[in-house]
C-alpha cells in the first residue's frame, strides 16, 4: 500500500491567503498616501469633526501590515508546499503535534491501538477529530499543538482543516498499519532465514 499523508485543505490556506489582502491595503495605505483611509473617514466622520492620524496609527499599520503579510506568505506557503499534518510510515504514524517547525511525533505502530473519527466542542463549536488511541505517551508532548488529550491514552488531532474527512483518514491509516505490521513481519523472518 502506497504511503499515507493527510494534508490541510487547499481551498482553506487559499481564503487565509486572500483574507490577508484587505489587511495588507488598508496598512499599505496608512503609511502612504492614505487615500482610501481619508475617504473612509471623510464617510464616518462629519467635516467639522473630522478625525486626524496619530503616530499610533502609523504604529498601528506597520503592526497590520506585518501580521498580514505573514498570514498571506503563510497561505501561499501551504498552497502550493502543503505541509503533511497526518503521515504513515513504515515505523509508525508521524503527527505533527510538536508545534510549528519541529518534527512531527511518532507513534509506533505497536503503541497504536485504535484509530477513528471522534468530535469535540471548542468554545460552543464542534470540531471534528482524528482520535488515537494509544498505549504509553513516551515521545509525545503533554500539552500537543493542534490536538488535545481527551484522556488517558486519548489523543484528538484537530482535523477541521484538511482535504479529507476523518473517517476517510482513519480507514486509511488501519489499512495502511496492517500492512506495515505484515512488512515489518516479513523482513524479521526473511532475517531469520538467511541466518
Amino acid at each position: 500500500m502506497s504511503k499515507i499523508v493527510v494534508r490541510r485543505s487547499g481551498l482553506r490556506m487559499w481564503l487565509m491567503a486572500m483574507g490577508g489582502i484587505p489587511l495588507m491595503v488598508l496598512a499599505l495605505d496608512v503609511l502612504t498616501s492614505r487615500r482610501i483611509t481619508n475617504w473612509l473617514r471623510e464617510l464616518v466622520f462629519p467635516p467639522q469633526d473630522t478625525q486626524i492620524f496619530e503616530p499610533r496609527d502609523v504604529i498601528f499599520a506597520w503592526v497590520m501590515l506585518g501580521f498580514s503579510v505573514f498570514v498571506v506568505g503563510w497561505g501561499l506557503k501551504e498552497l502550493f508546499f502543503p505541509t503533511s499534518v497526518v503521515e504513515g510510515r513504515d515505523e509508525g504514524l508521524a503527527v505533527r503535534i510538536a508545534g510549528p517547525l519541529r518534527q512531527p511525533s511518532v507513534i509506533p505502530w505497536e503503541t497504536l491501538s485504535k484509530v477513528y473519527a471522534g468530535e469535540a466542542e471548542d468554545d460552543g463549536t464542534v470540531v471534528p477529530l482524528l482520535v488515537l488511541d494509544v498505549q504509553g505517551t513516551e515521545g509525545l508532548p503533554d500539552d500537543p499543538w493542534g490536538a488535545r488529550w481527551l484522556g488517558d491514552g486519548r489523543l484528538g488531532v484537530l482535523a477541521e482543516d484538511w482535504s479529507d474527512t476523518p473517517d476517510e483518514v482513519a480507514v486509511a491509516i488501519t489499512e495502511f498499519a496492517v500492512d506495515a505490521r505484515k512488512r515489518a513481519s516479513a523482513r524479521t523472518a526473511s532475517i531469520w532465514e538467511e541466518e
